[in-house]
């Protein structure tokens, strides 16, 4: 079931998520911008995710809530932010919303709650969202997908009459950025034509990190080859990173050096991305970087990356009983991966220079 007839003017779409949930829910927002151009569309997403969603041209105005501190219902009723948090809510129940749109999957019965009390709150006229094996039932229309999140979240902008033209994520990347990446390449004596690879070995979730000690392996093997490293992560990665980047010849840790915005610059301008499952995985994918993916415990059909380049994922989904899922990744199979994908990339490179 769908709506028929034209969406309203105004619509919000949620996705109160991390970095990697706003990628991949990037081809549903240019489905409901394309297909209903006139709306005003508002998006309420984390404050995490707020540099990439000002960016983005489907969107007309961004808010945020901090989902990571409001998991407590009493936090939400009592906490330090409360006020903050019922000011959002009467400023979104102003605006009279046509359609709330809820494009992630909710997790916990909880959570269910939670945003079902939300969106009651705001009183948009109709609610939409997805299924979440029974916890989104306070929804009046619910998407059932339980395909790729790209595709599943397709599926819900579908409910509201929007037509996608495009599976493919995308992220932007302004002049400013791509100066202060070039700034920032230079200050560590990197040259404008010199290729990079960034690894990262961190993750939001502690369970998709794939050990240090093979990211080292892999990172050693690609300096013998001739690769340039930066090590990428947090504030809070910098001493996991800084260990990572001073077993690899010749590695650099940024971490914690670069924005948002600022690593989309510095990823974009990357040969080559080794990665955990995480933020930064989609969006390289999203802009179209080579991947090489340890990926654990999650199924990569559903929530792996998706792009316009090369993407090696390996993965262990079921291992053993008793055993990690990266017990089955080898720093040898990804190591090979990540050298194959590096010489294709800077041959590449190379061409395009000497062809511009």
């Amino acid at each position: 079931m769908k709506v028929t007839g034209e969406a309203q003017g105004r619509i919000l779409v949620l996705s109160v998520a991390g970095i990697g949930d706003f990628v991949l829910g990037t081809p549903a927002l240019r489905a409901i911008r394309q297909s209903f151009p006139q709306a005003f569309i508002w998006f309420l997403t984390t404050p995490e995710v707020r540099p990439l969603a000002d960016r983005c041209p489907y969107v007309d105005a961004v808010r945020t809530m901090d989902l990571r501190r409001s998991r407590s219902a009493a936090w939400w009723t009592f906490g330090k932010k409360r006020r903050e948090l019922w000011q959002l809510i009467r400023e979104l129940r102003a605006v009279h919303f046509d359609f709330a749109v809820n494009l992630y999957y909710v997790g916990t019965w909880l959570g269910g709650l939670r945003m079902a009390v939300f969106v009651w709150a705001i009183g948009a006229s109709r609610i939409i969202g997805r299924y979440s094996r029974g916890r989104g039932l306070v929804y009046d229309l619910v998407s059932k997908s339980e395909a790729h999140e790209v595709d599943a979240q397709l599926d819900v902008a579908r409910l509201i009459g929007a037509v996608p033209t495009s599976d493919l994520p995308e992220l932007w990347v302004t002049a400013e950025d791509r100066v202060s990446c070039a700034a920032l390449l230079q200050e560590l004596g990197i040259g404008s034509a010199e290729p990079i690879v960034c690894l990262h070995a961190g993750s939001a979730r502690p369970e998709a990190c794939w050990p240090l000690e093979r990211f080292e392996s892999v990172g050693q093997r690609l300096a013998k080859d001739g690769a340039r490293t930066l090590v990428i992560g947090t504030l809070g990665d910098q001493s996991r990173c800084a260990t990572l980047a001073e077993t690899i010849p010749n590695a650099i840790s940024v971490a914690g050096r670069t924005s948002l915005p600022l690593l989309a610059a510095l990823l974009e301008r990357a040969t080559l991305l080794v990665t955990n499952d995480s933020g930064p995985m989609h969006m390289a994918a999203a802009l179209g970087i080579p991947l090489v993916v340890p990926f654990g415990p999650a199924d990569p059909a559903r929530f792996g990356p998706r792009g316009r380049a090369t993407c090696l994922i390996f993965s262990a989904t079921n291992p053993a009983h008793g055993s990690a899922w990266w017990e089955g990744v080898t720093a040898e199979e990804v190591s090979d991966a990540a050298v194959r994908l590096f010489h294709e990339a800077r041959t590449k490179m190379t061409r395009e220079t000497q062809n511009p």
